[in-house]
């Protein structure tokens, strides 16, 4: 999922409706894909994407540290992160999600991997039907979440 990202995030930000629930949701939703910018730099090899940051551990110990600030905000961390999981599970490339304890990625292979960052990624995934139907969805669940809140209609 790409674009589908931030109503995603924004749906969960709904239950506590906020500016500071809506940027920490938002966040800690793209929080994991702060990989992508380490690998990009250099500063680690070809494939550290959708590596540690994609992992359930991941979303508990960056829930944990926001716990200490607010506890409150610590399940909407979780939540956020573990969202992201849901959204990418979808791709080809597969999630660590139970490392340490497990090396094995897992996938839905609901669309292929069109790579992280660019123009050709955008394309290459909104070529695909499973992307339409996966945004679609997730672009009327927020719709509803506002309409459900009262901030439409």
């Amino acid at each position: 999922m790409q674009v589908g990202h931030v109503p995603l995030a924004l749906s969960i930000a709904t239950y506590d409706w906020s500016w500071r629930t809506a940027i920490l949701c938002v966040g800690m939703h793209f929080l994991p894909n702060f990989d992508s910018l380490v690998e990009r730099s250099g500063l680690s090899g070809p494939g550290f994407h959708c590596s540690v940051t994609h992992t359930t551990w991941f979303a508990i110990v960056v829930s944990c540290l926001v716990a200490i600030w607010s506890p409150h905000y610590a399940i909407f961390t979780f939540v956020a992160i573990m969202s992201h999981f849901a959204a990418d599970i979808g791709s080809t490339v597969g999630l660590p999600l139970l490392w340490p304890f497990a090396k094995k990625s897992y996938t839905l292979a609901l669309f292929k991997d069109t790579g992280y960052w660019g123009k050709e990624m955008y394309i290459g995934y909104y070529k695909q039907p499973m992307s339409w139907v996966l945004e679609s969805a997730v672009i009327i669940f927020f719709v509803y979440r506002l309409f459900k809140i009262g901030v439409l209609g």
